[in-house]
């Protein structure tokens, strides 16, 4: 997409949104969950297979292959209810960035309060095709399975990588990176 090209459509998006503000009409938010959900689905569909390779304190990765419903229960805690679609608009900010040099919108949903387990999510969309190419959620979860920071970029129909934080008075910094690549 050329410059010009990105302009025209960034140009076009605002004049929807101003035209939607300005009938006191609100822009639904984009169904995360779902989208994530709908995508696993379709990857249940194929038969791929799932590598992850997971690396702890960066130490030698690890990897093996796992089932499908093992990636659902990883994907699990990441597709909380406040992130569905009719809570966005809710309980999150959002905002808008067209960065020319990745050739996407980033749409992001920042959370209104601190004790929510999502605090941010960003969406980043291909303005040529208006399809979602990656999704990046960070929060702190307090879990049997993790108490700290996490991350989940999802990239679209190609894999995923987890990063997961905590900090211990005895241990110190914990850090694992798990990453999934369906082949």
């Amino acid at each position: 997409m050329t410059n010009r090209g990105l302009y025209k459509w960034i140009l076009g998006l605002g004049m929807i949104i101003f035209m939607a503000c300005k009938n006191n009409d609100q822009i639904p938010a984009i169904d995360v969950a779902g989208h994530i959900k709908g995508d696993l689905r379709k990857l249940d569909s194929i038969p791929y297979s799932l590598l992850k390779i997971t690396e702890q304190n960066g130490g030698q990765p690890d990897s093996v292959y796992i089932k499908k419903a093992d990636l659902w229960k990883l994907i699990d805690p990441f597709l909380s209810d406040e992130i569905k679609q009719e809570n966005l608009s809710d309980h999150y900010t959002e905002s808008s960035f067209a960065d020319a040099t990745i050739q996407s919108v980033m749409i992001t949903y920042l959370a209104k309060e601190k004790d929510y387990q999502i605090n941010q999510v960003a969406v980043y969309v291909n303005p040529e095709n208006a399809r979602i190419n990656r999704i990046y959620i960070t929060g702190f979860f307090d879990d049997e399975n993790w108490k700290g920071k996490r991350q989940l970029m999802w990239t679209e129909q190609k894999g995923l990588t987890i990063i997961s934080t905590k900090e211990d008075d005895k241990s110190g910094t914990e850090t694992i990176t798990e990453k999934i690549i369906w082949q």
